[in-house]
This record gives structure tokens, sequence and C-alpha cells, in this order.
């Protein structure tokens, strides 16, 4: 499971809980997921760019 997966999972269980008050945690989770996806964002290649592979060599 990645990384916005399980805080996704983790956010949904505590925003389920009951008689405690999640409220804080629940926030730092929310946080979390913007800051993931912000950076995930980051990663998208330009459009019109060619994305590069792992397993690509370079010709020197």
């Amino acid at each position: 499971m990645d990384l916005l997966a399980h805080r996704r999972k983790v956010l949904s269980e505590l925003q389920a809980v009951s008689g405690i008050n999640p409220e804080n945690a629940v926030r730092a989770i929310q946080d979390e997921l913007e800051v993931i996806e912000a950076g995930l964002e980051e990663l998208k290649p330009l459009p019109g760019s060619l994305l590069r592979t792992s397993g690509a060599s370079d010709a020197r």
C-alpha cells in the first residue's frame, strides 16, 4: 500500500471513531495528505516533455 492510500485509510478510520475527539489527528493527517499530493503533482512530467524511465541508458 502506498503512503497516500495508507494516509487516506487512516483518515477514514479516524473519522469513524466514536467516544474520542480525533480532531487533532484528523487535522494532522489532512495536512500530510496535502503535502503528499502536492509532491506528487510536482513529480508529474510537464506536458510535451519526455518521461525518462529508470531502465533507459544514457548515450555518452
